[in-house]
């Protein structure tokens, strides 16, 4: 049997897997069969395994701050600040960050001093130096 890289997979579906993924269900489910490299791929559901583009992430992040600057006059929607906190936790992970990336959320004020977030700026864990900065509300 011809064995397929991640990478490889990768290449021919278009989209990119999470490690987990690949290695756990794909790559095993492609040892027991005798489809060629292309066949097997249409097999695969992109809807299951395929993960966001980064670009996707940082748009909703964006959303969600907005969102929350728009509402935070009038109410806490705790349910947007945890749907934040997860894409940012997706971005380092999607990113490959893992561990070695820590994140500081600086907010800003509305006219009623009402507090959102509008920055979020990843760091190194080691040297404490920026390695990415997403500004979340214009």
């Amino acid at each position: 049997m011809i064995t397929m890289m991640k990478a490889e997979f990768e290449t021919i579906a278009g989209y990119e897997v999470s490690d987990k993924d690949y290695y756990n269900i794909i790559e095993p489910m492609y040892m027991a069969t005798n489809l060629t490299k292309d066949d097997f791929v249409k097999t695969i559901s992109k809807k299951r395994f395929a993960l966001k583009p980064i670009s996707t992430i940082r748009r909703e992040m964006r959303k969600c701050a907005s969102s929350l600057k728009s509402t935070c006059d009038h109410y806490d929607d705790i349910e947007t600040y945890n749907r934040l906190y997860a894409l940012v936790n997706e971005y380092i992970e999607r990113r490959g960050w893992g561990e070695s990336v820590g994140y500081v959320v600086t907010s800003d004020q509305t006219p009623c001093r009402c507090s959102y977030p509008a920055v979020i700026e990843f760091y190194g864990r080691n040297d404490f130096k920026t390695v990415d900065v997403i500004h979340l509300v214009a």
